[in-house]
């Protein structure tokens, strides 16, 4: 499977945050999907988020065990959970829940618009399925000089993630599980 950098595309809601403001980074990657299958970005958005990062299987308890903590440091801040866990598969997206660590602000058959804010950082990543192609796309704002020290520790990756997760989600949508040989 074929995944490439793009443009974001044009009448969705990410390139309308983008559009929205200063921002400082802006990505998308797309790929065909075969002649004669069906995705729907809540699925492909889903499948994607299972376990997006490039984090080893080994290490999977580690993460679940800090997303735990996380949980429970931040409840009494009214802050949702994090979705993730290694032994669950994640939930379809729903507008006001979350996705992973993200909240899911608009959930279509054609694109899921999820992400974040906090004092650092204001970020929105979409998955798109439109005109025969899926995509996936990246709004990052930084808000002061620790969002910029922070975006610079792992900007370099940025590329590697968006081709990695369209390829994983959209491998997954399409029943073929072998995306992890093609992910390099």
């Amino acid at each position: 499977m074929k995944v490439a950098s793009c443009s974001i595309p044009d009448d969705t809601a990410l390139a309308r945050f983008r559009d929205s403001g200063e921002y400082t980074h802006a990505e998308a990657a797309e790929s065909l999907i075969p002649d004669q299958e069906k995705v729907d970005a809540r699925e492909l958005a889903r499948l994607a988020m299972d376990r997006p990062s490039l984090t080893p299987e080994r290490a999977f308890w580690w993460v679940d065990l800090w997303i735990r903590v996380q949980a429970l440091v931040l409840r009494p801040f009214g802050a949702k959970p994090n979705t993730m866990r290694s032994t669950r598969d994640q939930p379809l997206p729903k507008v006001g829940e979350h996705l992973g660590p993200y909240e899911v602000f608009e959930a279509s058959e054609h694109e899921v618009l999820l992400g974040d804010m906090d004092k650092m950082l204001e970020h929105r990543m979409s998955f798109i399925v439109a005109d025969g192609k899926a995509y996936i796309g990246v709004v990052l704002r930084t808000r002061n000089k620790a969002g910029d020290a922070y975006w610079n520790q792992f900007r370099h990756n940025q590329t590697q993630i968006l081709h990695w997760s369209l390829r994983r989600g959209l491998s997954r949508a399409l029943g073929d599980d072998d995306y992890a040989a093609e992910a390099h």
